[in-house]
């Protein structure tokens, strides 16, 4: 269990340690504009390929397919530290997040089945704080990186040689299981066509073509293409039309006589506990992601500090979020209470912690001391709610539907991370754009598009009105942020029973 959490932490760690690395590597490769790619391409397909793996493991085996995860993560890893141009290294992040997908999918799948019951929701706890610890050492580990080597490529390297490890454990202690175990002779047939008979490739495309081409309109429109332009127009039809034959296939797919066997039983989704978990997660990603990613580069930004010191001030919300976590866990084993209630703390604390973080003032270069506990209360409303709905799946849902399940959670909380930073990126570069067409010309625009750090090679009044256009920019997509915190506080409520479930129910079944 131990090295299925470190895998888990080297996979989540990627969504976070570039934030802080992000200005260094973007003024290095001249590409500023399209840092958020960085981070999306890895999202994109972390995200696409979640649910896809649970239901791969299903057919191929458990351990085959972490194993090949954690093979894809450590390769693609190596190479995004030799890259040599922005384009190159979104492209090899995204394989990247292939394997991280795996990584991720496999352990919220596994860990049910090598458990014991009784202790589930501990375990769900833990995997929950490797999430938030991951929150907690990405930034940092990104700015000590980038600071003290002055070299982001080691961002990157430190995955091979920790990740080899975890490979050769897991290969060593993870039981096999039946399907493990016809996948290895099905390496040595080389053949196996009852196997593949079983994959639903269809769907597996459509979720991926509809995530993909969704957030490409959200990052790219009113940046480098307009609304109306071909290119916008025509990808969002596509992903309209992705989403809504997603369903219907799999409808179809999920019929007695069909030999194929869904990415996503649809008919989860009937069930009103089920969906109201799905939005909560969804809506609960949007915010978390865009406040890890993009709080540390307002801090470089806004407050002119450097990457080690962007993540150290992100500590109150990184180190209160495991902690939430943990205590998430223990009230719900130990003191019984029902996880409902829980739920709807944590979304409470996320709305009051972002709307006060977005209403702090466009000051360059002064940093607010009240933010740091505002960080605190969004770290506690994230780390309960989060950890709580991991903790609640095995109470609503029966055990032959819980790997698809848990990779359906993961994927859509992702989504929704991906999604909002799709969103606030366009946010962003919207509002910065327009503005600053009247304060430098358009050559000096061009630079620091490339680069940050052109910033402040201009006049210090020029310096200050960017900074200022910068820190409203930030502002705006706090307030899109607070918006989706309204909305996990609203969904809450439909996981509300007469009488709310406890852990100790599933228990005595």
């Amino acid at each position: 269990m131990s090295w299925l959490c470190v895998s888990l932490l080297l996979s989540t760690l990627e969504t976070t340690i570039v934030s802080t690395a992000l200005v260094s590597i973007t003024n290095e490769l001249n590409g500023f504009a399209q840092r958020d790619w960085i981070v999306t391409s890895y999202l994109l397909t972390y995200t696409g390929f979640l649910t896809i793996y649970a239901k791969f493991s299903d057919i191929f085996g458990r351990k085959c397919l972490i194993l090949l995860a954690l093979l894809l993560f450590i390769l693609f890893s190596i190479l995004s530290g030799l890259s040599d141009s922005v384009l190159t290294l979104i492209i090899l992040r995204a394989f990247q997040g292939l394997g991280g997908s795996g990584i991720y999918s496999m352990v919220m799948v596994i860990t049910p089945q090598v458990v014991p019951r009784r202790e589930l929701s501990k375990y769900m706890a833990i995997i929950s704080s490797v999430f938030a610890l991951a929150s907690i050492l990405g930034p940092l580990l990104g700015g000590a990186i980038t600071h003290h080597s002055k070299d982001w490529r080691w961002v990157f390297y430190l995955n091979g040689p920790v990740g080899a490890v975890a490979m050769l454990l897991l290969i060593i202690f993870l039981p096999a299981t039946a399907a493990d175990t016809a996948m290895f002779m099905l390496i040595r047939k080389r053949v196996h066509n009852h196997a593949w008979h079983r994959v639903d490739f269809i769907g597996a495309f459509l979720l991926l073509s509809a995530s993909v081409l969704l957030v490409f309109v959200l990052e790219e429109a009113g940046a480098r293409f307009a609304w109306d332009s071909a290119a916008m127009i025509s990808s969002l039809v596509c992903a309209c039309i992705c989403w809504i034959l997603f369903p219907l296939w799999e409808h179809y797919v999920d019929r007695p006589q069909s030999t194929q066997e869904p990415v996503f039983l649809i008919r989860l989704l009937k069930d009103r506990m089920i969906s109201g978990m799905m939005l909560y997660a969804f809506f609960t990603g949007f915010p978390f992601m865009v406040v890890i990613v993009n709080l540390p580069q307002r801090f470089q930004a806004i407050n002119a500090v450097s990457p080690l010191l962007a993540g150290v001030y992100l500590m109150p919300l990184l180190l209160c979020s495991p902690l939430a976590s943990g205590l998430s866990g223990y009230l719900v084993s130990n003191l019984k209470i029902p996880p409902f209630y829980l739920i709807v703390a944590g979304s409470i604390l996320q709305l009051v912690g972002v709307c006060l973080l977005g209403s702090l003032p466009s000051v360059p270069l002064h940093l607010e001391k009240q933010q740091f506990g505002y960080e605190v209360i969004m770290g506690l409303g994230f780390g309960i709610g989060l950890s709580t709905i991991l903790i609640m799946t095995p109470l609503v849902v029966e055990d032959k539907d819980m790997a698809v399940t848990m990779g359906a959670l993961t994927q859509i909380r992702v989504l929704g991370g991906t999604l909002g930073l799709a969103i606030c990126s366009s946010i962003f570069n919207n509002h910065v754009s327009s503005k600053l067409r009247n304060i430098i010309d358009p050559v000096e625009l061009s630079k620091i598009s490339d680069s940050a750090s052109n910033i402040n090679s201009l006049r210090e009044p020029q310096r200050n009105q960017i900074r200022v256009t910068f820190a409203d920019a930030y502002s705006l997509q706090m307030h899109v942020v607070a918006a989706f915190s309204g909305l996990v506080f609203l969904v809450s409520f439909l996981m509300w029973e007469r009488h709310p479930r406890k852990v100790e129910d599933r228990n005595l079944e």
